[in-house]
């Protein structure tokens, strides 16, 4: 991500959970907040990939279908999970396991500097 040259970064599981067709999704998240910080009133010569955005996928909308289809602990360690989720991060976060996200390069460069693989 760090090296990186495009205006937007998709990162994305290599599971296949996710179909890549859906980026346009993201895409039209990311440039919407783009038009909200930069109207075209102001005098803002700024590209989309100085400004620091970030969008994440949701698998939200299959979790019925997921659950009839797991055995009963998964679902049990599942919800367990999502309390945990819960009290440490407050309502409003659905999807926390999604591995479908696309950022500016700005802000990658804020959110992967510090990051380090140890193989």
């Amino acid at each position: 991500m760090l090296h990186s040259r495009g205006e937007l970064l998709l990162m994305l599981d290599a599971d296949g959970a996710t179909k890549v067709n859906d980026v346009e999704e993201l895409e039209k998240q990311i440039h919407t907040e783009f038009m909200r910080g930069n109207s075209p009133s102001s005098n803002s010569n700024s590209k989309i990939s100085d400004i620091p955005i970030a969008a994440f996928g949701s698998r939200a909308h299959l979790e019925e279908k997921a659950l009839a289809s797991r055995k009963w602990y998964r679902n049990f360690l599942m919800k367990g999970f999502h309390l945990v989720v819960l009290l440490a991060a407050g309502p409003g976060i659905r999807d926390t396991q999604c591995g479908f996200k696309l950022f500016t390069r700005s802000a990658a460069r804020k959110l992967f500097t510090n990051i380090r693989l140890k193989r």
